[in-house]
């Protein structure tokens, strides 16, 4: 064979073979790196429930109770406010309370609202405008179990600060949700200004910032467990963006993936309700 004859060109067919080939190969690779995208945005967000986790126990160790959602009533020489006033503890959210155990005491003294916080937002759900609600103030992604502070009055977002601490958990730590992925409209992700049942940190005594079912202080009614979808939440829905299960933070700090088939959710929202619950692993 002469060295400088060229071989010849690709036939349709060997295009079209290789192509098929490269086709068959992309569709076994596309899943697997979803996969995998979907396991690091879970993470991410299990560690920023972490971080808020152990934000709630430093605001504890300072403040002897718990954060609040925020209200306007006075308790003695306590006056409250929901919005959000720079350096003041018992105005906003609970997501501004927490402000400083969260490495963030300049936002704290000066609330800053168009700036966003990462540890408030699930990657999984992609929010714009760099984490604000529209310059409002950060989004949150994650929901203050409302029971926590007044179980018999957990629906009301503005119910009065009732100073719980730890040692009213008499159901335990390790059996009772401080915090978790509530669900909204997949077609709000997109949305740059407060979307439905869910607001920015700064504005406190919302639906917005909290979750709770309805009732008593055990076994509270209309609590669902499901994945984000067109249908509009509830003030009892919980669930998020991943196919599996919803994130939570418990009282003793750890965060867990709680399958959406678990049925006893609303006695884990409850701190006094003496449900004994099995959570699945």
């Amino acid at each position: 064979m002469n060295p400088r004859q060229r071989r010849p060109a690709f036939s349709i067919i060997e295009l079209m073979v290789i192509i098929a080939i490269i086709a068959f190969l992309l569709a076994l690779l596309l899943p697997a790196v979803q996969k995998v995208r979907e396991a690091a945005a879970r993470t991410q967000s299990l560690n920023n429930l972490k971080q808020i986790g152990l934000a709630f126990h430093s605001f504890h160790d300072a403040n002897k109770r718990f954060p609040f959602n925020g209200s306007d009533t006075a308790v003695g020489d306590v006056k409250y406010m929901k919005a959000a006033k720079g350096d003041i503890p018992t105005s906003g959210s609970w997501g501004f309370q927490i402000l400083p155990y969260l490495d963030q005491a300049a936002l704290f003294r000066e609330p800053d609202r168009k700036t966003g916080l990462m540890v408030f937002m699930c990657p999984a759900r992609g929010r714009p405008k760099a984490e604000t609600s529209n310059g409002g103030g950060p989004w949150t992604d994650y929901f203050l179990n409302n029971y926590i502070n007044d179980a018999k009055n957990a629906d009301k977002p503005d119910n009065a600060d009732t100073k719980r601490n730890f040692a009213a958990i008499t159901d335990g730590t390790s059996n009772t949700i401080m915090l978790g992925h509530g669900n909204i409209v997949v077609t709000q992700y997109t949305s740059a200004a407060d979307v439905t049942l869910s607001s920015n940190i700064y504005n406190g005594g919302t639906t917005g910032t909290i979750r709770a079912g309805k009732g008593g202080a055990a076994n509270p009614a209309g609590v669902t467990l499901m994945r984000d979808s067109d249908k509009a939440p509830s003030v009892g829905s919980w669930g998020g963006p991943f196919p599996h299960g919803g994130l939570f933070v418990f009282g003793d700090g750890s965060a867990r993936v709680i399958s959406y088939t678990f049925n006893d959710l609303n006695a884990l929202l409850t701190p006094q309700g003496n449900e004994a619950v099995a959570i699945p692993d």
